[in-house]
């Protein structure tokens, strides 16, 4: 991988080159699989790069919970390779860190200010792809993307902020589980999300399909989705 290039896990189509939609976690993942390969000097072979929602390739418990998530609000998606339209292809998925660690909790602790003194990387996708909606899963990075370190070169990228980020959450009927918020902001016209990481103790996915985006959030997908020649929604 050229060391220059922040590291993108989907194939590049022309629909998420420019004014696509980013899924953006922490760091990469290290199973203890992983591991256990790496202990035995064996290099796992890597899968070929596809659409985000490809189920033949980067099965892990991350992309597919993520996908879960955005199908509970709603949005339907090919997963089999060669049937993706141009909404599948609009998608692609990054990290803000290229770090890999077991956990979001392991190998020390990842703070704000360790995003913001490593956003370099993450910073140059988003000025080379411009996404129209990023879908942050994680709650630093939201933070760190407004920390004043960094502000100014945001504003530069993507254009002025709408003002602090909203808090939304959700109250499902006869819900009593841990409760979780999302966050949005907007930065020029890229609308930005920010939900709960896949390993937040507590969290389920029938909470999740009831913290749906606030509309103006789904009409920026929808809006992408129309422009590919197709509805993929169901409110």
């Amino acid at each position: 991988m050229d060391t220059l290039k922040h590291q993108v896990i989907t194939k590049d189509f022309p629909e998420n080159l420019d004014g696509g939609i980013m899924i953006c976690g922490i760091n990469f993942g290290y199973s203890a699989e992983d591991e256990a390969l790496e202990k035995a000097g064996i290099i796992a072979a890597q899968d070929p790069l596809s659409f985000f929602s490809d189920k033949a390739v980067n099965n892990t418990r991350f992309r597919n919970k993520i996908l879960a998530w955005l199908s509970s609000w709603g949005f339907e998606f090919v997963t089999q390779n060669g049937k993706e339209g141009a909404f599948e292809r609009t998608f692609f998925q990054t990290n803000w860190l290229d770090t890999q660690t077991r956990s979001i909790t392991s190998d020390g602790s990842i703070t704000v200010n360790t995003l913001v003194q490593e956003a370099d990387g993450f910073l140059r996708l988003l000025e080379s792809r411009k996404p129209s909606v990023i879908i942050f899963v994680g709650g630093l990075m939201i933070e760190a993307l407004n920390d004043i370190q960094i502000r100014q070169r945001v504003v530069s990228i993507l254009g002025e902020r709408s003002g602090n980020a909203k808090i939304y959450r959700a109250d499902p009927p006869n819900y009593t589980g841990t409760k979780f918020k999302l966050l949005a902001q907007k930065f020029g016209e890229t609308q930005i999300i920010s939900l709960p990481h896949p390993q937040a103790r507590g969290i389920s996915d029938e909470y999740v399909a009831a913290l749906k985006p606030p509309i103006h959030v789904i009409h920026k997908i929808i809006e992408k989705q129309m422009q590919k020649g197709r509805s993929h929604v169901s409110l």
